[in-house]
């Protein structure tokens, strides 16, 4: 009870200064759904893999020397005893789920930006982005691959929010539904390519955003024939 007054108390005085800063419709550039500069912040976060269900993949989640998290393990395509699986080998790190206050669930509203971007330093394996909205089904999952440029060293990965696809159990769902934006609970990364052996992604912080063209789905100023969204997302990659 007092961990959820606390909670509460902290969310009055967030919207109260946005009351104060005249903000009511909430109009931010970014917002940091994630971030790791020391080991209390990994209390946020869940980590797993195959292992949990018999397999033999490892994950770990720690913090770098420069104050960064690194999320890293081995990919084992062993399978179980148990002959229902068919195939193993998989790793996910991801935020905890949300706790709610006096005001609301404690969920973030997503809608109100237009890109998500990462800071990251990956290896050339193949991870995907997860995000977990409110959803009656348990294992329904918005995913898309993590666009890596320059494995081994740190790049700014940015992601349009309606690019993602709704994915259950690692299936893709054929109709698509859209996201529940307003209210997101959880962002992660996961790996699942079927590769043996080790594996390395480290990252800095993860946000989510607008140009200075965009809120959310809506545009402040029109695109032109010399400034699309390609070129618009292209820019805001390197301005990071």
């Amino acid at each position: 009870m007092f961990k959820f007054l606390e909670r509460s108390a902290h969310a009055i005085k967030e919207t109260s200064a946005k009351v104060y800063n005249a903000d009511f419709l909430n109009r931010q550039t970014e917002h940091v759904v994630a971030s790791v500069t020391s080991k209390n912040d990994l209390r946020g976060w869940i980590k797993g893999s195959d292992k949990d269900i018999g397999g033999f993949s490892s994950a770990w989640l720690d913090v770098t020397r420069s104050g960064h998290a690194r999320f890293h393990g081995y990919i084992s395509q062993m399978l179980p005893d148990d002959k229902r699986f068919k195939r193993s080998g998989y790793a996910m790190v991801r935020t905890h789920s949300p706790k709610s206050n006096i005001l609301n669930s404690g969920c973030w509203d997503s809608s109100l930006y237009r890109y998500l971007a990462l800071r990251v330093k990956a290896d050339r394996r193949k991870y995907f982005v997860n995000l977990k909205s409110d959803t009656l089904i348990s294992t329904d999952i918005y995913q898309h691959l993590l666009p890596i440029r320059t494995p081994g060293q740190w790049e700014t990965v940015v992601i349009p929010f309606n690019m993602f696809t709704l994915t259950s159990n690692g299936v893709i769902v054929a109709s698509q539904p859209s996201m529940a934006s307003t209210k997101m609970e959880t962002v992660g990364l996961s790996l699942s390519d079927r590769k043996e052996g080790p594996f390395s992604l480290e990252f800095a912080w993860i946000k989510a955003f607008n140009s200075e063209r965009t809120f959310g789905e809506c545009m402040r100023l029109p695109y032109t024939a010399a400034l699309t969204w390609k070129t618009d997302f292209a820019r805001l990659g390197k301005d990071l």
